[in-house]
Formats: C-alpha cells, sequence, structure tokens
C-alpha cells in the first residue's frame, strides 16, 4: 500500500506549483489519499456502515471530520486529533423519522464514542436564518446542503453494499489537502465566515485564510 500511495503523495506535495500536471491525475491521487485515510480511521467506516445499515436516507458523513482527517494527516497528527464530532447529513423531505430518531438509532448501533451530529438537509431552510441570519431556500437534494459550504469544507463521503467509498467534493479536494481556505457567498455572510475562519486558525495555525 504504502508504494501505491507514495506517487500520490509526490504530487501532493506539489500541488501549488505544478499547474501544468492534469487535474485528472490529481483528483485521482487525491481521492485515492483519502480513501486510504479514511479506511485507515475503523470510527469513520463503523459510523458509515451504521448508517447504510439502518438505511439512512442519501447519507454522507462529511465536513469537519473530513477535512480535518487530511489537515492530521498532513501534519502527522493522529488522524482524529481535535476532531469533535461527525457531521452526518441526509434527506428526507417527508421527514417522517426526525434527526433525533436517526441519530438514537445510530448511537445505539456504534461501538465508539466519537460523538455525532446527524442533520436533515430537507429542513435546513427552517432553521438557518435564526441561527445564521439569512434566509435560504428549501433544498431538493443533500448535496445542496455541501454546495454551500467553505470548498476546504465540502467533502462527503458514502458507502455502497460492498462498504466502497463514493465521495460527493463539489469544489475538488486541492483547498483541503493545501489547508486553503476561501469564502463560499452562497449561503454565508461576511461576519459568519470571519467568525469561522478566526476559530479554524486558533486550531489550525498553518491554514490559509483567504480574505471575503
Amino acid at each position: 500500500m504504502a508504494a501505491a500511495i507514495a506517487p500520490c503523495v509526490a504530487i501532493l506535495a506539489n500541488i501549488l506549483f505544478s499547474s501544468d500536471k492534469s487535474i485528472n491525475r490529481q483528483w485521482s491521487c487525491m481521492e485515492h489519499r483519502l480513501k486510504t485515510l479514511i479506511e485507515s480511521v475503523p470510527e469513520l467506516m463503523e459510523t458509515a456502515k451504521v448508517c447504510r445499515n439502518i438505511d439512512l436516507p442519501n447519507f454522507y458523513i462529511a465536513g469537519g471530520s473530513i477535512t480535518q482527517l487530511i489537515w492530521n494527516s498532513l501534519l502527522k497528527r493522529e488522524p482524529l486529533d481535535k476532531v469533535k464530532d461527525f457531521d452526518i447529513v441526509y434527506f428526507d423531505s417527508s421527514e417522517n423519522k426526525t434527526e433525533e430518531y436517526y441519530e438514537t438509532k445510530v448511537r445505539a448501533k456504534l461501538r465508539h464514542k466519537m460523538k455525532i451530529d446527524i442533520k436533515n438537509q430537507a429542513s435546513v431552510h427552517k432553521w438557518y436564518q435564526q441561527k445564521f441570519g439569512q434566509a435560504i431556500p428549501a433544498y431538493l437534494r443533500v448535496e445542496q446542503g455541501i454546495d454551500t459550504w467553505l470548498s476546504a469544507f465540502a467533502i462527503g463521503f458514502t458507502l455502497d453494499a460492498n462498504d466502497d467509498i463514493y465521495f460527493y467534493a463539489p469544489y475538488g479536494l486541492q483547498d483541503a489537502f493545501n489547508m486553503n481556505i476561501k469564502p463560499n457567498k452562497m449561503a454565508m455572510s461576511e461576519s459568519n465566515y470571519i467568525k469561522m475562519t478566526t476559530s479554524f486558525k486558533e486550531r489550525w495555525a498553518s491554514i490559509s485564510v483567504q480574505p471575503w
């Protein structure tokens, strides 16, 4: 496995300086590296399998836990260092079962103690304005929620019946691997961006934060 990863690691280390290289080659290497990282963390794989096995609709494990897994690898830290919880998003427009129902059901089947935070992207528009100060339209699919996240965090994975990992990363993986934070103005205000990135910078001194 190490021999297979090595060429990809070399490209990842030089992404900023190799604009003439194939974008597809870069994506393939980053995707391979991230799959390997995820598969090496039993807590992530167990959580994904439980979500799949209880039929959590259209789910992804996404956001901070995935990005921080990448950063920890780059900084030679433990995989889950500074990871507070696993963000799990799903989509169920019927809302027949609550987020709390799914969270309780998933939690009961997990052997690890990492916190989980499960959010139905079909209902985000109902509380988003009160929490973040601006209205957003109702989403029609789970991926629309991920689309509004900062590019370095807009990464999610799911599992098929064969335990194969599939990614949704609308802005690619490069910003995460470069530890580069850029604004996404689709559903975020400047004040929220500054507050969020200030918190990131306090915990991750190595990141680059681009201005609003």
